[in-house]
């Protein structure tokens, strides 16, 4: 795949918005998943991650945690494999994996609050570069590297 065919300004436009409306939505609902689809076999997911420090300031954090809890929900983004049937959750679905070792290709980001426009443009830049790099790996000759559900 040629990067230069998959990084154009009109897709990191794209991209950048998908983030920012995907945000703005999973704030205002506090749960669900959204996707934006690359291709056939991966899409860019935006949803709820647990496993957060409450008190980390460089997080987008559930509005309600639990008081005894020291963790918390924060909005993560990343490159998945694409499941149009099951994907109201953002941590149920699998990254693209090495066949042999199991090992995912873990591109997780979490979202800072009140990003720019420049920082949304960086990041759909960001993830765009990895969806191509992981398109690349896996037709290799002897990739290992699988999209499997």
């Amino acid at each position: 795949m040629n990067k230069k065919n998959v990084l154009t300004k009109n897709n990191i436009n794209k991209v950048a918005n998908f983030l920012k409306e995907s945000i703005e939505w999973l704030v205002n609902e506090q749960q669900g998943c959204c996707h934006f689809n690359l291709n056939d076999d991966l899409a860019l997911y935006v949803g709820w991650s647990y496993g957060f420090d409450k008190t980390d300031t460089d997080i987008i954090k559930e509005l309600n945690p639990e008081t005894n809890d020291r963790f918390c929900y924060a909005i993560d983004a990343a490159v998945k494999i694409r499941n149009d049937y099951d994907c109201a959750d953002f941590e149920y679905l699998n990254f693209p994996y090495d066949k042999e070792t199991g090992d995912c290709w873990d591109n997780a980001v979490s979202m800072s609050p009140n990003m720019t426009t420049n920082q949304y443009k960086a990041e759909a830049r960001w993830f765009l570069e990895t969806f191509v790099a992981m398109v690349n790996e896996s037709k290799k000759k002897n990739s290992r590297f699988v999209f499997e559900r």
